[in-house]
């Protein structure tokens, strides 16, 4: 009889086991919180600034018989503004187009070779530049480009004569030509990227009158301009256009 009660009890004990496992309450499953994630759209418009050096390499030549007449750099700190607006497309890539100008302070002399009483100096008081801009996205928020187009300075120059009595010509310009350029951004928060590039500007050959109260002369100018600046944007609007994860 003890035996047929054990394995009665046993055998009821294998059936109602996963019945009764069955009918008890489930654990509720834990979800664990996670962290926000950003999509970040380059697309839309921008304003910002920008601060670095720049150098600006001047010839000098006598337009009569082409002898040089001095050659020097002009260098110093610039600043100022951008304002553009890019497009996302094809996932990794933006196009753009933008306007940059900087006030500087590029400042630069050499003596003429030929009359070592003549000292040329320059100042260049201003650039500028409008471009366009093509870049690939080497991550999300990683931006790599290359930008094209026209800039020009604001130059002033002068010509100090030690001979005789002394003189001071004066003379100055705008001159434009072509830019071009390559830079990297950093889109560190959804509306905000940090920037960094380099652009030369190909400003060309132009003649200047030199003029003081005692009469002038004409020179032949050729100029140069390289830049460095690293900058901050801040970005608005979307066009519309949904967030985008660029693919690798």
């Amino acid at each position: 009889m003890k035996k047929l009660i054990l394995g009665s009890v046993a055998i009821v004990a294998l059936v109602a086991g996963p019945a009764m496992a069955a009918d008890m309450p489930a654990k509720a499953p834990v979800y664990k919180a996670l962290s926000p994630v950003y999509a970040y759209n380059w697309t839309g418009c921008y304003i910002g600034g920008n601060l670095g050096g720049a150098w600006s390499n001047k010839r000098i030549n006598d337009p009569v018989d082409g002898h040089e007449e001095g050659r020097h750099t002009a260098d110093g700190f610039a600043g100022g503004g951008q304002i553009g607006c890019d497009y996302q497309f094809a996932n990794n890539w933006v196009i753009g187009i933008q306007g940059m100008w900087d006030w500087s302070e590029l400042r630069g002399s050499s003596v003429d070779p030929a009359n070592t009483f003549f000292t040329f100096s320059t100042k260049v008081r201003s650039f500028g530049t409008v471009t366009g801009r093509v870049g690939y996205l080497v991550n999300p928020t990683l931006l790599f480009y290359g930008k094209g187009g026209v800039g020009w300075a604001v130059d002033r120059f002068s010509a100090v004569t030690t001979q005789g009595v002394g003189a001071t010509f004066l003379a100055s310009g705008t001159r434009s030509g072509a830019d071009a350029g390559l830079g990297l951004s950093w889109m560190f928060a959804p509306n905000w990227d940090l920037w960094v590039e380099w652009d030369h500007m190909w400003l060309g050959r132009r003649d200047l009158t030199f003029t003081a109260a005692g009469g002038g002369f004409t020179s032949t100018i050729r100029q140069d301009l390289d830049k460095v600046l690293v900058g901050i944007n801040y970005r608005f609007g979307d066009w519309g256009k949904a967030p985008v994860s660029a693919k690798y």
